[in-house]
């Protein structure tokens, strides 16, 4: 497979696609897995994810219609892989979806320090238009219990006060793992689980 980085801000390397998830983010949603990230975090979930390789290539208004087509969600998490690797693209994508009414969640491999220090528009971008950050790199000897974050040195961080409120946030903690069927018969296994289920994590 050809090696691939920053596509632009009108073509997504997605790595995967869930259409509805409950433990990717407040409420029913829709996840985008990108392809492609230079944090490597040991113990990542996703491991078959970090490499910049060509997965699907999906233009931003392509998938925005796909997303926008799906009922009953709230919106859509950003992991990955590294979001913010592909971030003027995923910044165009959550314009669009914002616009419609739908909120933002994003996990990221940086600090929130990181990510706004210095001067870097794409990312300054993706940010606006995230209403749940999840910021920080995985250290796999440092399990968490609180929602949405793998290791305890990560802070989920509300940018917006859109999803601050849901009543999800106050009732989910700890391991949250869902398990999938998609249209080829495929077992897809996602969340955020402790250490003695990692084995069992797909997505």
């Amino acid at each position: 497979m050809s090696r691939i980085r920053d596509l632009g801000a009108r073509i997504i390397n997605m790595a995967a696609f869930l259409p509805r998830s409950r433990v990717n983010g407040p409420g029913l949603r829709a996840v985008v897995w990108v392809q492609g990230c230079d944090r490597r975090c040991p113990g990542c979930f996703n491991q078959d994810m970090q490499p910049f390789t060509e997965r699907e290539l999906i233009g931003v208004r392509e998938l925005a219609d796909r997303i926008l087509g799906i009922n009953g969600i709230e919106g859509v998490t950003f992991s990955g892989g590294e979001p913010f690797e592909q971030a003027a693209a995923l910044g165009e994508l959550g314009k669009i979806l914002h616009a419609k009414g739908l909120t933002v969640v994003a996990f990221s491999g940086y600090t929130l320090a990181e990510l706004t220090a210095g001067d870097n528009p794409a990312w300054s971008q993706l940010l606006a238009v995230t209403d749940l950050l999840v910021a920080g790199p995985y250290l796999q000897d440092r399990p968490s219990d609180r929602y949405l974050c793998g290791s305890d040195n990560q802070e989920a961080v509300y940018l917006t006060d859109r999803l601050q409120a849901h009543p999800q946030v106050e009732k989910l903690a700890g391991s949250l793992v869902e398990f999938t069927i998609d249209g080829q018969g495929r077992i897809i296994v996602t969340g955020i689980v402790k250490e003695q289920r990692r084995s069992l994590t797909k997505y």
